[in-house]
């Protein structure tokens, strides 16, 4: 060819290289922007206690919207092949990775503030760390949610087997990404073969409906896919592991591999006896494992593979007839200690009661080792609900898939962390009963008695004061900083609710602030759009509770049930039948809890149903067009109700048919329009009367 002919080609492929050099520059300026964005976060959070302010949180506010928004420009993967793909993982990836880092710290600077005078000053700085803690817990499960999209459109842009995919694998498994591992392990299930084989005829037999064959997964993808697993350690991958064992396509090598990877991230106990079935049952077990790894044959195995699969038949063995051995239980990347203690965090209308506010967690309980009626020694939760007239105990691992976020914290002292074990060991079974009041007082005078059959009448923090009096360590240790009501007309107003907070109190959030307590572990937080609007209606709620009269305004049901709380005064039969009914202990105050029952009845029933009507919404505007809903099996009562919400969002679908808005713009708009509906809807029904 000769120079003009090479000259014509590059100038018709100019434009294309200028576009595809704008793209590189582009994203290569947005990931400047993430970076620099979070260069400003870290500037924005202090590290020493006393730093901590309200003029900070425009600052901190305005950094994490930032590093929200750069995260999803740069997460628009429609032009990107499959090297830049590869490249825009690792840049969220380590975004995350940052933001994790600096919450960490920060978290760091909780125990810092018992040390400082108890001024004002020191209260103000109290709440801008919660406030900055929050934020950084929500930025990181925001950007964790991110990662999900993204995950599947990487995906879409890699073919498996090649480069850019085993270098995707390797990223994951180096920054230990509970997402990736998630999404990747669907890969590991067996696969519809190309050409499947068409069924044969037996005489007298029905042919059945062609099903399509399995295929076995690729070895050498199936390894690394189980590092990735192992090394994310979440145990949301388990029910895939579990389908995988059971396809009966695995190699010898690849089930002992699966047995093994299990075991890293952390084998579900057996089920305590009378665990009835459904969602309390863990898709793997000890006697479940056992089976597979069994039916592997030893005579075909090479000997380092006979060696794995004799000691894990031996760990499993012991595991199924006598549970745990020791004092520890592995979830993941870290372990639980009988003693620790729970925090956990979820959508609650107490989060702003007291001083401590935003409270960082909203219910709680402690580690324990429990033998129970089968011999099988396990490592359960105990804690206090509302509901119930007895302390229950569950599996560990079983509580845990109840909340989205969770941290332990463990005393170092290892007496004293198992003072605390066995105290909550002691109350598995005891009566109960919730305290209306929060008071602490009835917890304190146990301190010298032996637990044992001991009515235990308290809240759910107070579990955790009653586990810390049976130890020789001081109440500094585990709660150093006093708490109170929140101000304004909240006291007043939770009387009407038929609650009071007493002197003493805690709250789930408070032991946040030992100086001694160590955090061991935690969950990734995970953003919700469901909770957001939830979290948000119940927050509604508390901060007009403090600037507002609240007028409770039952229904006919609700104020019923009030007038038969108040007969069962002087009617004990009628007392016990309402306490069976409610499912509380025989000895609650049955017209306060009538009363608080009206008002948190209905103001749940406001946060799920928008939230709920969030999630129907989103569904059917992604699904549209409605004429296509009869088609797809719908009742004419679902295509009347999918009628409403098309009716009620007729212009975001209109824009998002026509691409001017994105499905996360919509989510977002769907989430502020039923957050707004949920806190119009509650000022409706319990301040509208007060402002008149």
């Amino acid at each position: 060819m000769n120079c003009l002919g090479v000259w014509r080609k590059l100038w018709l492929c100019l434009p294309l290289l200028v576009a595809l050099s704008t793209t590189v520059r582009a994203a290569d300026s947005n990931s400047d922007a993430l970076e620099r964005w979070l260069d400003e976060l870290d500037r924005a959070i202090p590290a020493q206690a006393e730093k901590f302010s309200a003029t900070d949180r425009e600052r901190i506010e305005k950094a994490a919207d930032a590093v929200d928004q750069w995260g999803v420009y740069i997460a628009r993967f429609d032009r990107l092949n499959a090297a830049q793909t590869v490249q825009t993982m690792r840049r969220l990836l380590a975004a995350k990775q940052r933001v994790d880092r600096r919450l960490d710290a920060t978290l760091d600077v909780r125990r810092q503030f018992a040390a400082l005078e108890p001024t004002e000053t020191r209260h103000k700085a109290l709440q801008a760390f919660l406030e900055t803690a929050s934020r950084l817990i929500d930025l990181s499960g925001r950007l964790r949610y991110l990662q999900v999209d993204a995950m599947y459109s990487s995906l879409r842009r890699l073919n498996q087997g090649s480069r850019e995919f085993v270098q995707l694998v390797d990223l994951l498994t180096a920054y230990k990404s509970s997402v990736g591992a998630t999404v990747l392990s669907q890969q590991l299930l067996p696969q519809p073969a190309d050409d499947p084989q068409p069924p044969t005829r037996t005489p007298g037999v029905r042919i059945r409906a062609n099903r399509p064959v399995l295929a076995a997964p690729n070895v050498s993808s199936a390894r690394k896919l189980l590092e990735l697993a192992a090394a994310a350690g979440d145990q949301a991958i388990l029910p895939t592991l579990s389908q995988l064992l059971e396809s009966g396509l695995l190699t010898d090598d690849l089930t002992i591999a699966v047995a093994e990877t299990i075991r890293k991230i952390g084998l579900p106990q057996e089920p305590r006896p009378g665990t009835p079935a459904g969602p309390e049952i863990p898709p793997i077990t000890p006697r479940k494992l056992y089976e597979h790894v069994s039916r592997v044959s030893a005579a075909r195995l090479s000997a380092n593979l006979t060696a794995r699969r004799k000691e894990l038949l031996s760990w499993l063995e012991v595991l199924a007839s006598e549970g745990i051995t020791g004092n520890r239980y592995r979830i993941g990347g870290f372990e639980v200690q009988a003693g620790d203690w729970l925090l956990m965090r979820n959508p609650s209308p107490y989060n702003l009661f007291t001083d401590l506010s935003p409270g960082l967690f909203t219910h709680v309980g402690v580690a324990a080792i429990e033998e129970g009626s089968d011999g099988v020694r396990r490592m359960v939760l105990v804690d206090l609900p509302e509901r119930g007239s007895s302390i229950p105990a569950t599996n560990v691992e079983t509580y845990l898939a109840r909340t989205l976020h969770y941290c332990f914290l463990r005393h170092p002292d290892a007496e004293v962390a198992a003072a605390m074990g066995q105290a909550a060991a002691d109350v598995i079974g005891n009566e109960s009963q919730f305290d209306l009041n929060f008071r602490t007082d009835r917890v304190l005078a146990l301190k010298d008695e032996p637990l044992q059959q001991k009515k235990v009448h308290t809240y759910c923090a107070g579990l955790l004061l009653l586990c810390s009096i049976k130890t020789s360590a001081p109440r500094t240790d585990f709660f150093p900083i006093p708490e109170f009501p929140a101000g304004g007309r909240t006291v007043d107003n939770l009387a009407k609710l038929g609650l009071s907070i007493g002197d003493d109190f805690i709250s789930p959030t408070g032991a946040m602030f030992s100086p001694k307590l160590e955090i061991v572990g935690r969950r990734e937080p995970m953003y919700d759009p469901k909770r957001e609007i939830e979290e948000e209606i119940f927050d509604h709620f508390a901060e007009l509770l403090e600037t507002q009269t609240l007028v409770p305004s039952p229904d006919l049901f609700q104020s019923l049930r009030l007038k038969m709380a108040e007969a069962s005064k002087s009617n004990p039969l009628l007392a016990q039948a309402l306490a069976q009914a409610a499912q509380v202990n025989a000895e609650t105050d049955l017209v306060a809890a009538a009363k608080a029952a009206a008002v948190v009845e209905t103001l749940d029933e406001i946060a799920y149903s928008c939230s709920d009507d969030f999630l129907d919404a989103r569904d059917l505007l992604m699904a549209g067009p409605i004429e296509s809903l009869a088609a797809e099996g719908y009742s004419r009562e679902d295509q009347e109700v999918a009628r409403q919400y098309f009716q009620r969002h007729a212009d975001l679908y209109q824009q998002l048919r026509s691409k001017s808005l994105s499905p996360r713009q919509l989510r977002v708009k769907l989430v502020q329009y039923y957050s707004e509906l949920g806190k119009h809807e509650l000022q409706h029904r319990f301040f509208k009367q007060a402002a008149q």
